[in-house]
């Protein structure tokens, strides 16, 4: 029954008689005694709900969110690939162009010794030759003076003979060996073009491998960035279809709650409250009676009009109350 209600049904029962005009002063702080007596009352019934019936709140049995691991890229930045690659690289390239210098530092050092032998071969052979001169030296003076020629222009004239042959011979010596040199420092210069153009290969070749394998590196990265990026969004996904569909089942509980007690309440207004509940409210409705039934009528009625808590207190029981006060003689 709503106040507009209570009010229609106390001008219908009391026309005529002046309800407005009652003096309840003298029942005020009684009346905030029962208001609290019937608090302590209603305080005692509490409805529980039956679990199986769906009533367990979903907002507390269902956490707000659901907490995921996320990944993260724990990798080399792009820089850090470059300059790991670059020094590994750096120091295989190292390594391999001194296995290059070593192996043509081998035939330089081989061709060198043959320069090497060839200036002693060299140097031996013109050693026999000044000796197979002084030895032809000696036997043309011991010829001379055997002739007792000694003296004469012949022995001036067989000398210098002997010495030009000699310097032929000598200079053929070294027209030979400045031909071996010179075939064995084209060898060298020949080796030396050669270990460059290796190195220079060999630069180019790591230079390549270097860059193919940042390459790779980088793309590898990249992908792996995107995999952890696609499988952070799923779980982000995940997160708010759980949060949505969190906030949907509970609203769905709310709704089916409202109808259910909706229902219930048609049910109590139709055929009355059953069980602990009319205990509950009957015992309010019995204190309540008690107090406004000991009073005056167009008292009791006015305080029942004016107290605000009442109708909340005693529910269907309200309209029993008005009911019963409104026949008192």
């Amino acid at each position: 029954m709503t106040w507009n209600e209570f009010k229609k049904k106390i001008k219908d029962f009391f026309v005529g008689e002046k309800v407005e005009d009652a003096d309840t002063s003298k029942y005020s702080e009684d009346e905030k005694s029962l208001n609290d007596q019937l608090k302590e009352i209603a305080d005692s019934y509490k409805p529980q709900y039956d679990p199986a019936e769906g009533y367990e709140d979903l907002s507390d049995l269902l956490p707000e969110k659901i907490e995921f691991e996320y990944r993260e890229y724990e990798g080399k930045d792009e820089q850090g690939i470059k300059d790991s690659t670059s020094q590994k690289y750096k120091d295989l390239l190292e390594s391999e162009s001194k296995i290059v210098s070593d192996k043509y530092d081998t035939k330089v050092g081989e061709v060198e010794n043959k320069k090497q032998s060839a200036n002693k071969e060299n140097e031996a052979k013109e050693n026999q030759l000044n000796e197979k001169y002084e030895e032809v030296e000696k036997a043309i003076i011991n010829s001379l003076i055997s002739k007792g020629l000694y003296n004469s222009s012949i022995k001036g004239a067989q000398q210098k003979a002997s010495e030009e042959s000699k310097l032929s011979e000598l200079e053929g010596l070294r027209s030979e060996l400045d031909k071996k040199i010179g075939d064995y420092d084209a060898q060298i210069e020949k080796l030396k073009g050669e270990e460059n153009v290796a190195l220079e290969q060999l630069d180019l070749s790591y230079a390549q491998k270097v860059q193919n394998e940042i390459k790779s590196l980088l793309e590898k990265r990249d992908k792996d960035i995107k995999s952890i990026e696609d499988y952070n969004n799923k779980l982000k996904e995940k997160e708010l279809k759980y949060i949505e569909e969190r906030a949907k089942a509970i609203e769905e509980q709310l709704a089916q709650r409202l109808k259910d007690e909706q229902y219930l309440k048609y049910l109590e207004n139709k055929n009355g409250y059953a069980g602990e509940k009319a205990e509950n409210y009957t015992q309010r409705y019995n204190v309540a009676f008690d107090f406004y039934n000991s009073m005056p009528k167009n008292v009791a009625l006015k305080m029942i009009n004016e107290n605000k808590d009442l109708q909340g207190y005693l529910g269907n029981y309200f309209g029993r109350l008005v009911n019963a006060i409104a026949k008192k003689d």
